[in-house]
């Protein structure tokens, strides 16, 4: 089970951390995030921590330690025997941390723990006579700390870390790596070391390790060749993002060689690493391969892209694929008129752009704006607008051929014209709602029309036409037919004075 504690700021008394609660206890991690330590606060919590003996993981992230390190370690030494195992520390921030102690007298504490992780949190060194009583630490991680060395002859120091097998010093500030293998030696029983991320800019021609390393990790170490220094009894090796221009070691243990983003050309000679499983090369210049390059084993198994074996056919069929793509599209779009609600759309978004406020009843200048089909217009112009035009008294219409202002876009014709009318009349035929004109450009005024008052329309059906046989684009103006009473011209010569009627009482309401 495993505890997390967040913000976490209070004084703990003599009382037990575990007083009524039912054991056994089970919880084996426990996480402080984002908490501040006194000296007094951490002296009791170590203290009393040691009661919950399922407890194996203690781990600190974004810490604030407020003290001096000068914890009460009589205390924490009579509370017992701690069962922890593994510590991990990231980002701890100490302001005061040039008045820290050594923290001398916590030595019978960790002489049991096995692993720690003491990351981002601006280490430049570990106290000789501390660092030899981690007897039992198997796992050291130092990773992103500002470890030096001038003061890393102090941190592994003869007789230092006497279990150690893996070590992480990666983001620090290690320049030198001839004595950084030197001093590395002590660990006598080591066999993973990750030093990469250290600006080292140069490699001796022969370095000591020891020899119980068998991983080493050396990428982004600004190295620019290998030499005799890499051990050769590694049996992993890391030499990613270093420029590299060529890879002639021999390596007889080698099994995994990571060359990852270098500048390599060629491949390496397989005689002298013999028993290589895997190898990455990817991110280099390779352009060519020699047959002695694959002397060595047979290849048992090689995982390529697609893409890294056939570029040129891949980009040749993306390019197929896009045409094609596009090509539907366009098909796509003109079937279903994409191209008119592209046009209806932007013509609507410049149109809510414009404030919503009713003209003053000054800028009426029509009783009626005429909407309607350009096959339509002899019976329009011929006979409407002669009978409302002449009657008594007489009805303003704006019609397009009229009264439109040349030279300015269609679109804006309608709504200004539209706006100045206190009326829309839509003469409706087979015609109106199959024409391009409609389509195009008048439309939108319905839908603007539609959206802003429905009262304002008057329907005169010049022929009879099924709502099903309006095309779906014009969809409002199907719902409007079913729902809103319409005028239909009659052809019986005496009906057609009570059809003036009722058209000049609509366009008066």
């Amino acid at each position: 089970l495993w505890l997390e504690v967040r913000e976490l700021e209070l004084e703990i008394g003599k009382k037990s951390l575990v007083q009524n609660s039912t054991l056994p206890f089970r919880i084996q991690k426990l996480t402080f995030k984002d908490a501040s330590f006194t000296d007094h606060y951490l002296s009791r919590i170590l203290a009393l921590l040691k009661e919950v003996t399922s407890l194996q993981e203690l781990e600190a992230i974004d810490c604030v330690l407020q003290g001096k390190g000068k914890w009460d370690m009589e205390e924490i030494a009579r509370s017992g025997k701690s069962f922890v195992e593994t510590i991990s520390i990231t980002n701890i921030m100490n302001p005061k941390f040039y008045l820290f102690f050594d923290l001398d007298g916590i030595e019978s504490q960790i002489k049991e723990l096995k692993r720690l992780t003491i990351a981002s949190s601006r280490v430049f060194m570990v106290p000789c006579k501390l660092a030899k009583n981690f007897k039992s630490l198997l796992y050291l991680d130092f990773h992103d700390n500002l470890l030096a060395i001038n003061r890393f002859n102090q941190t592994i120091c003869k007789g230092a870390w006497p279990s150690l097998q893996t070590l992480n010093l990666s983001q620090n500030s290690l320049k030198s790596l001839k004595q950084t293998a030197n001093y590395v030696t002590r660990l006598s029983k080591l066999i993973n070391l990750d030093i990469s991320r250290n600006n080292f800019g140069e490699i001796p021609d022969v370095c000591e390790w020891p020899k119980t390393l068998k991983y080493l990790n050396l990428s982004s170490t600004q190295i620019p060749k290998v030499t005799m220094c890499i051990p050769p009894m590694l049996e992993v090796l890391d030499v990613s993002a270093n420029n590299l221009r060529e890879f002639a070691l021999q390596l007889r243990f080698l099994r995994e060689l990571y060359l990852t983003k270098n500048q390599l050309k060629t491949l390496p000679d397989a005689v002298p690493i013999p028993n290589l499983v895997v190898m990455s090369v990817r991110r280099n210049k390779l352009n060519s391969f020699s047959r002695e390059e694959f002397e060595g084993a047979q290849v048992g198994a090689v995982h390529l892209s697609v893409m890294e074996c056939h570029r040129s056919l891949v980009v040749s069929l993306i390019c197929v694929l896009v045409f094609l793509v596009i090509l539907v599209l366009v098909a796509i779009g003109y079937k279903y008129h994409a191209v008119w609600y592209l046009r209806m759309t932007w013509a609507w978004l410049q149109a809510k752009r414009k404030p919503k406020r009713a003209p003053p009843k000054d800028d009426i200048c029509y009783d009626a704006f005429v909407s309607y089909s350009e096959n339509d217009s002899d019976w329009v112009e011929n006979i409407m607008v002669r009978e409302l035009e002449q009657a008594c008294p007489p009805f303003r219409l704006c019609l397009h051929k009229r009264d439109f202002v040349p030279g300015k876009w269609i679109v804006d014709n309608i709504i200004d014209s539209i706006e100045k009318s206190h009326k829309t009349l839509f003469v409706l035929s087979e015609h109106f709602v199959q024409s391009e004109w409609c389509k195009y450009e008048l439309d939108f005024s319905h839908f603007r029309l539609f959206d802003e008052n429905n009262d304002a329309a008057i329907l005169v059906l010049l022929e009879p036409i099924q709502s099903k046989a309006i095309p779906k684009r014009f969809c409002k103006l199907r719902k409007i037919m079913n729902t809103k009473t319409y005028l239909e011209w009659p052809l019986e010569e005496g009906q057609q004075e009570m059809f003036w009627e009722n058209l000049k009482g609509a366009l008066k309401s």
